[in-house]
This record gives C-alpha cells, sequence and structure tokens, in this order.
C-alpha cells in the first residue's frame, strides 16, 4: 500500500510572520553567486531558530534544561493524533481535551484549531490566536505525552507573560511544535515526521513536518 505524505509546514521567507520584536528572516548571498560570476550560488539565512515550522527543547524555557541535540529522536517522529478543536472561541482547555477523544496511550497531539482558517503566517500578529491553556498543558504533562503542536507561532497568549504552556510542557519534557497549518488535515492518526535540524546547544530548530498517511 502506498504512503501519502501531508505537508504541514508553512513557507519561511521575508514575509513570514514573526514573534513582535524579531526580525524578519531572509536569505542573502553575500559572496558567491551566479550575477557575481561565480559558478554557483552559495545562500546565508538570516533568522531566528523559532521562526517558520520549528520546535521548542526543553532549554528553551528551562534552566538547565536539555537542549535539542539531548532529546531522543522519537519525541519528533512517531504516531500522532490530530485533534479538531476549531470549535474553541479562545484557547486550548484541559476540559476540551476531556472531550477530544484522545486515543489511549498517544503521546503525541496535534491541535487543528481556527487559527489555520487563514493563512496566518503571512498576516500581522494576531493577539488574539487560539492559544493552549495552563489546564491543557497541565493534561499534556500528566498524561505522558512526547510532543504536542499548535497552528500558531506560540502556544502562550500574549495575556500570559510568564509562558505557563512553555513551562509546564517543557519542564515535563513534553516537547513544542509551533507554526504548522493543519486546515486541510482530516483528524485522526498520522505518523509525524517532523526530526528538526541537527544543531549543537540549541534551545530549538527548523523542522520540515510532514504527516504520513496510508492509502
Amino acid at each position: 500500500m502506498m504512503a501519502r505524505y501531508l505537508d504541514i509546514s508553512i513557507p519561511t521567507g521575508p514575509r513570514t510572520t514573526v514573534f513582535p520584536g524579531d526580525p524578519a528572516p531572509g536569505i542573502s548571498w553575500p559572496f558567491w553567486s551566479h550575477d557575481k560570476g561565480n559558478p554557483a550560488n552559495v545562500g546565508f539565512f538570516h533568522g531566528g531558530l523559532h521562526h517558520g515550522t520549528h520546535v521548542d527543547a526543553p532549554w528553551h524555557f528551562i534552566k538547565g534544561g536539555r537542549r535539542l541535540h539531548q532529546m531522543p529522536l522519537d519525541h519528533w517522529v512517531g504516531e500522532c493524533q490530530v485533534l479538531d478543536l476549531t470549535a474553541q472561541k479562545s484557547c486550548v482547555s484541559g476540559q476540551a481535551l476531556d472531550r477530544a477523544g484522545v486515543h489511549d496511550g498517544m503521546k503525541r497531539l496535534l491541535f487543528k484549531t481556527r487559527n489555520s482558517s487563514t493563512d496566518y503566517w503571512h498576516e500581522p500578529w494576531n493577539p488574539d490566536f487560539i492559544y493552549i491553556d495552563q489546564s491543557a498543558a497541565e493534561w499534556c504533562t500528566r498524561h505522558g505525552l512526547l510532543l504536542v503542536g499548535l497552528d500558531y507561532l506560540t502556544i502562550d497568549p500574549p495575556s500570559a507573560p510568564d509562558f505557563p504552556a512553555h513551562m509546564e510542557l517543557l519542564g515535563k519534557e513534553t516537547l513544542i511544535l509551533e507554526n504548522i497549518c493543519l486546515r486541510d488535515i482530516a483528524p485522526g492518526n498520522y505518523e509525524l515526521l517532523a526530526a528538526p535540524v541537527s544543531l549543537v546547544d540549541a534551545d530549538g530548530g527548523w523542522c520540515r513536518a510532514l504527516l504520513r498517511q496510508a492509502q
């Protein structure tokens, strides 16, 4: 049976929406390029590790937490469940997860919210995005999840400057996948392929997030 791969990454470039205050990412060819008569184009990326589709390692928020290269690959790769949470009006709560039909033993969850209904990555920062409430983060760590994914730039709202969802999840090594698009993804089980680039001593890193679906 042939496998079907679904890309849930967002495009990253100068137009990509970034966290307020961050410089826009860009690609340049400061040295070698065909335009300068060189035999090859050699591009440089100028942007943050948390721009575009990316993962958060514990050290992103947790002092002394494990860094990206110290996390096992099975956090980023394996069976996952996409939950339809598009009815949530302000946040993903613990109560919403109780009602969402999470399968027993599931260790990776992707939250499909109304954030995915627009090309949010090309729109101005929206402080009213659907976020992950602390109660949902606690639900995830209580159930031993390896990874949680959300369809926006970050998981905590601007009204929570102490970043409770990040602190709860990363403090228990439930890792985070951010900036994904689940608009065309049906709820259900998939294989997640979201291993980040192999950076040493980093707090996070880019990835090309894919879902594998058997046909």
